[in-house]
């Protein structure tokens, strides 16, 4: 167990501490506090683990699970709160399946680990400062119906991004296997 490791379980383990805060009458703030941590230390995970060279398998999985199981999560208490509409949590998870089942049908075949790319990361950034926005628009008082305008276009444009990644992705792994495939082929 590595040092970056240890901080992607941390921050799973804050997920529910998250959504207990987020919806916890006085306690926004204390979840705003946790969401920016969550974001921080993805950073410094990855900062870390290649600087003293603690990149591993493990680490390549469980770092993207922390980070969707956290945007999952703050999209569904956005989405109940009523900040954006439903469409974002559907098509979020709709993304997120297809990834997930994907990525498991390509690991099962080719025992890959594709690191993520700069699209994802572009992609996690995007939406990490939709939820922020979505932070400081609340503390402000502005308007909901002014607040749901604005983050329903950042969340929009954060999932072109999301697809277009996920579009990469796929692209990839079918480029990866019809290696893989081939080399299998040779060798035979």
């Amino acid at each position: 167990m590595t040092v970056p490791n240890i901080i992607s379980v941390i921050r799973i383990l804050l997920v529910p501490v998250f959504c207990i805060l987020y919806f916890t009458p006085g306690l926004r703030w204390a979840a705003f506090i946790v969401l920016v941590a969550s974001g921080v230390s993805d950073v410094l995970d990855g900062i870390i683990a290649r600087k003293f060279n603690q990149v591993s398998r493990f680490g390549k999985v469980i770092d993207p699970i922390a980070d969707k199981l956290f945007q999952l999560s703050t999209v569904i208490c956005i989405t109940i709160d009523g900040v954006v509409g439903w469409w974002l949590l559907a098509l979020m998870i709709a993304k997120d399946l297809f990834m997930l089942i994907g990525g498991s049908i390509f690991y099962h075949k080719t025992h890959a680990v594709i690191a993520s790319k700069w699209y994802g990361k572009l992609t996690s950034v995007l939406l990490f400062s939709t939820f922020v926005i979505s932070f400081f628009l609340s503390f402000m008082g502005v308007e909901s119906s002014i607040k749901f305008i604005v983050i329903t276009v950042l969340a929009a444009v954060t999932m072109v991004f999301s697809i277009i990644s996920a579009v990469n992705y796929t692209r990839m792994a079918v480029a990866i296997n019809n290696e893989h495939k081939k080399q299998n082929k040779e060798s035979t």
